[in-house]
């Protein structure tokens, strides 16, 4: 009773942290939230016994992604917060889109048929190793590129602002 207690308090928490994270306008507001639901998730894998999974989503995820984001906010320009203000449009499209997710989500998860396979508990950090390298190999190239990703695009952000015509930045000063 007490788990399925706590299951639903760290579920909701990550829920409603991920709801905070797209409602927000502020980079530092989104990346607490950010913080909060991957927390939330670590106990959620501490709940499931699958501790080393959850030191590895603290330390990994909330660690780095904290870092990277810090970084962030104090390369990027102040000029951002505009930007994170969608139009009436953007709502009304994103709204329907996220919809027709959580539906497809929803359906998918009702009609299939769930077969509770007993997979053998890794007694070790090597087993745990050679799984990744070995039958996971796909899924854990997939994360490694989409964190490339993610940094390439922060770097793209943090990049300096280049007039692109004329000799003077936008300040009115010369360039050298």
């Amino acid at each position: 009773m007490l788990e399925a207690v706590i299951f639903f308090l760290l579920a909701g928490l990550a829920v409603a942290a991920g709801v905070a994270i797209l409602l927000s306008t502020s980079i530092v507001r989104m990346a607490y939230w950010l913080i909060t639901m991957l927390i939330a998730v670590g106990g959620l894998y501490f709940l499931l016994g699958a501790y080393f999974v959850g030191v590895i989503q603290i330390l990994v995820y909330v660690g780095g992604v904290a870092v990277l984001l810090v970084f962030g906010v104090m390369l990027t320009s102040r000029q951002l917060a505009p930007k994170l203000r969608p139009g009436r449009g953007e709502v009304v499209w994103l709204a329907l889109v996220g919809f027709v997710l959580l539906e497809a989500l929803t359906l998918s998860i009702l009609h299939t048929r769930w077969q509770q396979n007993a997979m053998a508990p890794a007694n070790s950090v090597g087993e745990i190793g050679r799984s990744l390298l070995g039958e996971f190999l796909g899924p854990f190239e997939l994360v490694s590129v989409l964190l490339l990703v993610a940094m390439l695009g922060a770097a793209y952000l943090a990049r300096p602002k280049v007039p692109t015509q004329g000799p003077q930045h936008a300040k009115g000063t010369t360039v050298p």
